[in-house]
């Protein structure tokens, strides 16, 4: 489910939503996700003369809590709202991120470039902003990465780098004032509490997450404004597709994930497979009467609420929705106000909605609206890591064993219980 069809690899051909087991030894969802308003900071040491700030930069909500990847790293993922309030086009050099005056990262060059989303221009497909025009607003994907839970600090400190080129024509006088050079500051929180923790959404093995935190993805690239604010709503969201681990996963330009007809849906490993209620819960929304789509032919003309197709919205507690998407029509075996026990089935993988091939959208939000909600951090209590696929799917390194408490990150290769 994304808004802007983020397409950082060639494997990523499922679009999601927007853009284009069993309970025994298991809990239910725990942790405290953070869900508090960003922080705009003043930094220290404000001028004592007047001078202009070309550019205005603040965070995107929610403040980060740091999430532990299958990569065996702590992930900060955040973004940065930079308005370039100059009467020149401006061209961010450097983002220097820093904790407890200690330097923590370094984004610049093609990687920066390739971060950073322009809001309201929204081409297909995508295209990274390399200059920010003037009086337009950009977003920029950060992700910090620690090798310890403890390393983690209370904010991080960014230091933004930028030049400006010539003020446009028909500008007051005063408009030549504004600087050709000029360094912004910006202090991200770090929420309190843990991400939550959730049982498997499918059974078996040869799962993939195909967009997933936290590099450039569909999901990651999902920057919209929607509800009164731009909102990074599919954050921590994963695509889940099936592979036939014996093969590449991209082979001849096709993704592995069907055998046969590749114009059926019936012909892919993910179709009409069982959908797991990730804890216990009461089940808060139900859509059951959409169609799949034709594989790899997007559906034109959908309302709003159609993108994530067939759907169902588990309340796991107060202030945490679990959000499944894309489902078979006619597969839900729930209704609204039921409530579900972990590892219960609840409905069948379909290919309903704005979707390119048979996948489940998975995300964990606070609140009731997908798109509109706060995406919350969450890991998967259990499951075997089977391995990594490469960025444009050619390769693929087996990297074998039980796993507890990690979000699977973007092309891990995962076996699920059952």
């Amino acid at each position: 489910m994304s808004v802007r069809p983020f397409i950082a690899v060639s494997l990523l051909t499922v679009v999601s939503l927007l853009t284009a087991c069993t309970a025994d030894g298991q809990t239910p969802p725990t942790g405290t996700p953070s869900v508090t308003a960003p922080s705009t900071a003043v930094p220290s040491g404000a001028p004592t003369d007047d001078e202009f700030s070309p550019l205005i930069v603040s965070s995107v909500a929610g403040d980060p809590v740091a999430v532990h990847g299958t990569d065996g790293l702590f992930h900060l993922v955040y973004e940065l709202q930079v308005l370039n309030a100059s009467p020149r086009p401006a061209t961010i050099g450097s983002i220097v991120s820093s904790a407890g005056g200690r330097q923590i990262g370094t984004l610049q060059g093609a990687d920066l470039v390739s971060r950073t989303i322009p809001i309201g221009d929204y081409p297909f497909p995508p295209e990274p902003a390399s200059q920010i025009p003037a009086g337009t607003t950009v977003v920029i994907l950060m992700d910090t990465t620690f090798e310890s839970k403890d390393e983690v600090p209370n904010q991080v400190d960014q230091t933004i780098a930028a030049t400006f080129g010539d003020v446009r024509p028909g500008q007051a006088n005063y408009a030549e004032l504004f600087p050709t050079e000029a360094v912004a500051h910006s202090v991200t929180q770090v929420g309190a509490g843990d991400p939550v923790v959730v049982g498997p959404p499918l059974q078996g093995p040869d799962w993939v997450a195909v967009n997933a935190c936290c590099s450039l993805s569909p999901h990651r690239g999902s920057i919209i404004p929607i509800g009164g604010r731009i909102n990074a709503s599919e954050r921590y969201a994963i695509d889940w597709s099936r592979f036939d681990l014996t093969r590449p996963l991209v082979e001849n330009g096709a993704q592995s994930t069907f055998s046969g007809d590749a114009s059926s849906n019936a012909s892919y490993f993910t179709y009409d497979q069982p959908v797991l209620a990730v804890g216990d819960g009461e089940v808060a929304a139900v859509v059951n009467d959409l169609p799949d789509a034709a594989p790899h032919e997007l559906q034109n003309g959908l309302p709003l609420d159609h993108y994530g197709g067939n759907e169902v919205i588990l309340k796991l507690s107060e202030g945490v929705y679990a959000f499944y998407a894309h489902l078979k029509p006619g597969s839900v075996t729930v209704k609204v106000g039921d409530r579900v026990t972990l590892g219960q089935q609840v409905a069948r993988t379909g290919n309903s909605g704005n979707t390119t091939e048979s996948h489940l959208h998975f995300q964990i939000m606070d609140g009731i609206a997908p798109l509109t909600a706060t995406n919350l951090p969450f890991e998967i209590s259990s499951f075997d890591m089977v391995g990594t696929g490469s960025e444009d799917g050619s390769t693929f390194t087996r990297d074998g064993g039980a796993r507890e408490n990690e979000l699977p990150l973007i092309l891990s290769a995962i076996s699920f219980p059952g």
